[in-house]
């Protein structure tokens, strides 16, 4: 089962999830060349991140930003998550992490548009970027989508799209995409409008601690931060 834009002529609205990354920033730029003006970026604000590509697309007459929940301390949020290091670290030992040790995506980013009803209406659907190269818990997802073996799945085929238990339509189109980065000659055509192009994320993080990831730009910072809370790494 190959990957069809035929499939998106039904819907009156293409929400594109973006976050100003890289990922985000193609696929909108696809849909966008597809389809023109059925096609609206959405990003859940983040205090945290900071993106000259996502000012850009914010541009758009259709961009859509989701606020944050205020009963929630962000900052509180991501402090908890930094305090998890030690937990994270021992699970990680014993081929045992899961990303859900970390809370702090789910409140940060997916918590304010799970209960957004804009996206819940008939004949919409929401692009997601994830791919089957970002890591083992991506990969099974998407792998079993492609099997159609996904239990949520009703009738189980191979198929790009899911409906979510919230009631959002979600469509994979990196769903058989092995490598963790996109081809460079696609990276460096899209920096020719993005010029600031790079990965989205937080300005500290405890994922780029918890593996080390020294060239990352952001792994000082979060190192930092980590050590102001003293956590034993």
């Amino acid at each position: 089962m190959s990957f069809n834009f035929k499939n998106f002529n039904q819907f009156n609205k293409i929400f594109v999830l973006v976050s100003g990354g890289i990922d985000s920033t193609y696929l909108y730029e696809l849909f966008k060349q597809q389809f023109k003006n059925k096609v609206y970026p959405i990003n859940c604000y983040n205090p945290f991140e900071q993106s000259k590509t996502l000012t850009q697309i914010s541009k758009d007459s259709n961009y859509i930003q989701i606020k944050p929940d205020k009963k929630y301390n962000y900052q509180q949020i991501l402090k908890e998550a930094f305090l998890k290091l030690p937990q994270a670290k021992l699970l990680k030992e014993q081929n045992k992490y899961h990303k859900k040790v970390f809370r702090c995506c789910y409140f940060i980013k997916h918590k304010a548009f799970l209960k957004d009803k804009l996206f819940q209406t008939p004949n919409t659907v929401v692009i997601s970027g994830i791919k089957r190269g970002d890591g083992t818990q991506r990969r099974i997802f998407l792998t079993l989508m492609s099997k159609g073996t996904f239990k949520s799945l009703n009738p189980q085929k191979p198929t790009f799209f899911l409906r979510h238990k919230t009631n959002q339509l979600y469509c994979y189109p990196f769903r058989d995409y092995t490598k963790r980065e996109l081809p460079k000659i696609c990276i460096n055509k899209l920096k020719r409008k993005y010029p600031s192009l790079n990965h989205s994320g937080c300005t500290i993080c405890p994922v780029l601690v918890l593996f080390n990831l020294i060239k990352e730009p952001r792994y000082k910072a979060s190192l930092e931060f980590a050590k102001k809370l003293n956590i034993n790494i």
